[in-house]
């Protein structure tokens, strides 16, 4: 996977599946723009953060979503205001988008089609073990041999569901995400797996089994 710098000028293909990789670090840029940005009920909830690192993340999400999907629909980031499907999964103008996060990233999906993404810092000292039986079938659990295969599948389970927008769910083992396309209420997603240079595991699902995707490093 190449990942390529994004910046302000850099131009978008709505067309493609553009995945954006942003690191907490630019919470410093942003520390008082976002204010503008945000609506009230998002900098309420902002607020409500105890951990620092949570509130970073959430406000990263939120503002670079507005400002990409803003810059793909030529319109102000404060003017982006969203709607949500039954599983109050937020999209915009039949643009499709989802935010993931975890230790010191920020990622996020933007789509054509429904799409999910998921990633997750590996955690050397997880006892995984005690995990795969409540989260796994028995094929996946044949599958899963040490730590990066469990976080391989957990990902991909993450994704899927977000690109339903379901969320997580009770009986996780119905779901097989051994293979590279997998059925959910009839239709088919296609899930791509990564490990990151850095001890991270991203995945993505998407309804969309032909199109481009973009992986964008975004540092402004």
């Amino acid at each position: 996977m190449l990942w390529e710098d994004y910046d302000e000028i850099t131009l978008i293909n709505k067309n493609f599946i553009n995945i954006f990789k942003i690191s907490l670090d630019i919470y410093q840029i942003i520390k008082d723009s976002y204010k503008l940005i945000l609506t009230a009920d998002e900098l309420k909830k902002a607020s409500r953060f105890i951990q620092e690192q949570d509130k970073k993340r959430y406000v990263i999400g939120k503002y670079y979503s507005k400002m990409l999907l803003a810059k793909m629909m030529n319109k102000k980031s404060a003017d982006i205001h969203f709607e949500f499907n039954e599983y109050k999964k937020p999209f915009i103008n039949s643009i499709n988008f989802n935010i993931s996060h975890s230790g010191e990233y920020v990622v996020l999906a933007i789509s054509p089609y429904s799409v999910g993404i998921d990633i997750e810092v590996l955690n050397p000292i997880l006892d995984y073990q005690e995990l795969i039986h409540q989260c796994f079938n028995e094929e996946e659990i044949k599958r899963i041999t040490d730590l990066d295969s469990f976080y391989l599948f957990w990902t991909r389970k993450e994704a899927l569901l977000k690109a339903t927008g379901e969320g997580l769910i009770d009986n996780l083992p119905t779901i097989n995400c051994t293979e590279e396309k997998t059925d959910r209420f009839g239709v088919f997603y296609e899930l791509k797996s990564f490990k990151l240079n850095d001890g991270y595991f991203l995945s993505t699902a998407s309804s969309d089994h032909k199109s481009i995707y973009k992986y964008w490093h975004l540092k402004y």
